[in-house]
């Protein structure tokens, strides 16, 4: 078990804390359902200021995290920290077009990025690629009232309404489920997520 409340804060973070509602916490949810094998490799997608990755090697995990956007780097190495930032390596990644064979990581963890994407399907095909049906995939994204309380923090941080994506949870299930054989379907209060394992037509 890990601290979630020693990890470092956003101000976003704790702005969100001020209203009652903690996103590391949800993260670690996600996480923690996904049950993945102690020591494991994970793909990252995408970093941004490193919440998944600074839970993930504090689980004990190796991680590869990428973004296209790395004006975030510095901000996601604070948040994961001196103690664990041996576990982390980072790549510049453009979703679109990953850099990586066919089938070739076994883990992997999206959360919170599907929809910041200029085409989400692309990137969700991109995704299904490279991972291997030996390992899970966790994608997970803002549930209704999560992307409610977006709005909220972005207007009040930045004046401005949130993104809501082109994608919905119901196209991206319809997808997944399309691609694998088991889809475990898990909900926290501001988030809507899938477990998927058994990749069809594996070569």
């Amino acid at each position: 078990m890990i601290e979630i409340n020693c990890i470092p804060k956003s101000e976003s973070d704790i702005l969100l804390n001020d209203w009652g509602y903690d996103l590391m916490e949800e993260y670690f949810k996600l996480i923690s359902a996904a049950n993945f094998p102690s020591n494991s490799f994970i793909l990252d997608l995408a970093t941004g200021t490193g919440r998944a990755a600074s839970i993930l090697s504090r689980l004990g995990n190796n991680v590869l995290t990428g973004d296209i956007n790395p004006g975030l780097k510095s901000e996601s190495e604070n948040r994961i920290s001196e103690e664990y930032i041996h576990k982390i390596k980072y790549l510049r990644l453009n979703l679109e077009s990953i850099p990586l064979p066919e089938n070739s990581i076994e883990n992997i963890v999206c959360i919170d990025t599907l929809h910041e994407l200029e085409n989400p399907i692309t990137c969700l095909n991109e995704i299904i690629r490279i991972h291997s049906g030996k390992g899970k995939l966790l994608i997970a994204d803002f549930n209704s009232d999560g992307f409610d309380l977006m709005d909220k923090l972005h207007t009040a941080r930045y004046g401005k309404l949130h993104p809501r994506g082109k994608i919905s949870s119901n196209e991206s299930e319809g997808i997944l489920t399309r691609n694998y054989s088991e889809i475990k379907e898990i909900n926290t209060k501001l988030n809507r997520g899938f477990i998927i394992t058994g990749k069809r037509n594996e070569r």
